[in-house]
């Protein structure tokens, strides 16, 4: 990917792509249509709080998630508890249409700045995944996604998903209790954005829930935090177990 092709790219409407692809800046190197929401980004990734210390707090299992397939950006069919066998996985649900700054942008910027923090720290990142799934099917078709990917550059296990049809992502949708509704015109056709709140869950290796972040608790230390306190527990547990 030429720096030309994603500038041609981010001539089109403001999305995630577009606001990752380039430093989060307004300055004249920035595509003309992205620098102000990337201003917005980077302004709300600055930490709002300072999180507790790993291990000085509990997380108790929220819910269970069942296993799911998804495509992945190779195509390759996958399944969610073949990908995380044995990993903490942190599941962000997104699509790359969208235009709302504080929803999956912001979402995939933590994440990567996630990911960023977990390089650094090499043992802790081989029992760490991250996936970013995609509600939007249709669109986020895997070559796409590979674009993504690509741009991002990830650093650890950051995969990106989709699902082979709007019907297959239904029962993934609700297992996660992530409402997504289409946002249609007034005419009767599809404005091509959808409805959601933004809801990033961090599961444990038994596939248990244990924190469920959203805009303004989304931050990459609480995130990192709360998987070291996951895995602490784990290792704890295994000691007293003699495993």
């Amino acid at each position: 990917m030429s720096p030309r092709s994603n500038e041609n790219r981010c001539r089109l409407p403001l999305n995630l792509l577009c606001l990752l692809l380039f430093p989060f800046s307004s300055s004249a190197q920035s595509p003309p249509d992205t620098g102000a929401a990337a201003v917005v980004v980077q302004e709300a990734l600055q930490p709002q709080f300072t999180p507790p210390a790993p291990g000085t707090y509990a997380l108790p299992a929220i819910d269970t998630i069942g296993d799911h397939q998804f495509v992945d950006s190779s195509g390759r069919v996958v399944s969610l508890f073949g990908l995380t066998k044995g990993k903490v996985v942190v599941v962000s649900f997104m699509y790359t249409s969208c235009a709302d700054v504080g929803g999956c942008p912001l979402a995939a910027a933590v994440l990567q700045q996630v990911d960023r923090l977990l390089s650094d720290r090499p043992q802790l990142a081989e029992r760490v995944t991250l996936l970013s799934v995609s509600f939007d099917p249709e669109r986020d078709v895997p070559s796409h996604l590979a674009e993504v990917r690509e741009g991002l550059a990830p650093h650890t296990d950051w995969r990106f998903l989709t699902s082979a049809s709007p019907a297959d992502l239904q029962p993934v949708l609700a297992d996660f209790n992530q409402p997504v509704t289409k946002l249609w015109q007034e005419d009767g056709t599809w404005s091509g954005l959808f409805r959601h709140v933004l809801k990033v869950y961090l599961l444990d290796p038994d596939h248990q829930v244990r924190n469920i972040y959203s805009t303004g608790f989304f931050n990459a230390q609480l995130v990192l935090n709360d998987i070291e306190t996951v895995l602490l527990e784990i290792d704890k547990q295994a000691a007293v177990n003699g495993q």
